[in-house]
């Protein structure tokens, strides 16, 4: 049995305790807005699972999430008056698993009914549940014909896609929407080598991929630390910077720590910057796994001053990951279709400009910084870009030439940055939304 995996369930699971923990899940995640993950490891009898249980809750909410908007109008012709979010989230998470999880119809319909049967409070809509799911069975592949992927984007995503990239590509988004992300992995060093190791493909930027995610821990050559798990698209700030041997660099918002990684590799000498003390523990487990070395400090990007130059521009390079509404990497995490609204983009934008002209105080004359989001919002990126060369007379955009993204020129817009769609790449899988600007400070 591999040392990383625990294979089997407590003995107090009850049966359907993955597909509780699902609908649940769920639950939480519109109610609370939650990212996913935390909404799955909130439950209690999520840690009792095995791990391929564990695995399974997790596939049917996040194919609940992702489809939500398709399980909706299949369900709506069954469903009178809306249902208490749980008894929702039951009949969704039980759709989604006979539409679209090829899970048999009475297995589907039956865990259904028995997870309202288990409380007082549910147990008047088991039989509800019941009819409904077995006209789903019945009936919800033809309905399910009826519908597009495009109904899985809230409206107010959908009209801002369409409007910044046409509706084609808002269509081509959607459709990446409703597939599962591969596995991308950044290698300190001998790519093909671990290619070959790990069974997978080289991506034009030396990005590694697999097409299942499964248990990343229990892959070759985690417990060396010869890679890290890091999108595509996450890993174009760092590599849009060339040689950084011997350079000082500045990461900010730098939790989780991915970028900070790959500075590390390549022979920077990087100071990482995050007041999530939370997130920079996974930073510092993975600078241990990986036997790389960073300057971590916990502090405000807004306030922090470089103890080294206290009246700044002390870096070769900084790099700012904004914090953002992180829509571009709904592949990954559905959950952030509903948690975020427009009120959170208005919000986050007004951050991300103190963040950015923060930043921009510890870039030495003649050195760059990066700005980059995983947000699709034309206001979280190309906007903060506008009020940014406004307030900064001092830095330049320095743009990005189709040389330095092999494969995928597409990504560089009319100014020079690049704008990452999730669909570009979508034979290999596609990859995560993404904006990068690079500056110079004259």
């Amino acid at each position: 049995m591999n040392k990383h995996v625990e294979n089997k369930p407590s003995k107090n699971v009850p049966k359907n305790g993955a597909r509780y923990v699902s609908a649940r899940a769920v639950q939480e995640v519109l109610e609370k807005k939650l990212p996913l993950d935390q909404a799955l490891s909130a439950q209690a009898l999520f840690s009792q699972l095995a791990f391929r249980d564990r695995a399974f809750a997790r596939l049917i909410a996040a194919t609940t999430l992702r489809r939500m908007g398709q399980i909706d109008k299949v369900l709506a012709p069954f469903i009178k008056k809306a249902p208490p979010t749980y008894v929702m989230a039951v009949l969704r998470t039980g759709a989604a698993q006979i539409l679209f999880l090829g899970t048999p119809p009475h297995a589907a319909v039956g865990a259904g009914v028995a997870l309202l049967k288990r409380s007082k409070k549910t147990v008047r809509a088991a039989g509800m549940a019941n009819a409904v799911l077995r006209r789903v069975s019945e009936q919800g592949q033809v309905l399910l014909a009826e519908t597009r992927p495009l109904d899985n984007l809230p409206n107010w995503l959908k009209v801002s896609w369409e409007g910044a990239y046409g509706t084609n590509a808002a269509r081509s988004i959607a459709n990446a929407l409703v597939q599962d992300p591969p596995l991308d992995l950044s290698v300190k060093e001998d790519v093909e080598g671990w290619a070959e190791k790990l069974d997978a493909q080289i991506l034009p930027t030396g990005t590694l991929r697999k097409e299942k995610i499964g248990d990343v821990t229990s892959l070759p050559g985690f417990d060396e630390g010869a890679w890290w798990a890091q999108d595509i698209a996450a890993s174009l700030p760092v590599k849009l910077l060339g040689d950084v041997k011997g350079q000082r660099v500045l990461d900010l918002c730098a939790a989780p720590g991915g970028k900070t990684l790959q500075l590390a590799a390549g022979g920077a000498d990087v100071t990482a910057v995050d007041k999530n003390e939370i997130r920079l523990k996974r930073l510092h487990e993975n600078l241990s796994r990986t036997k790389l070395k960073a300057d971590v400090v916990v502090g405000d990007v807004v306030r922090w001053r470089d103890p080294q130059n206290q009246q700044g521009g002390g870096f070769d390079v900084v790099i700012l990951d904004a914090p953002c509404s992180a829509t571009g990497t709904f592949r990954r995490r559905p959950d952030v279709l509903y948690s975020k609204s427009p009120a959170d983009v208005a919000s986050l934008t007004r951050l991300q400009e103190k963040l950015l002209l923060a930043a921009s105080r510890h870039v030495r004359p003649g050195g760059t910084l990066i700005y980059c989001t995983c947000s699709l919002e034309t206001a979280e990126n190309e906007a903060q870009i506008v009020k940014f060369m406004r307030n900064r007379a001092n830095f330049r955009l320095n743009p990005v030439l189709e040389d330095e993204v092999p494969t995928l020129p597409e990504m560089i817009d009319k100014d020079g940055c690049v704008r990452v769609l999730p669909h570009f790449l979508h034979e290999k899988g596609g990859m995560d939304g993404f904006f990068i600007a690079r500056f110079t400070r004259c």
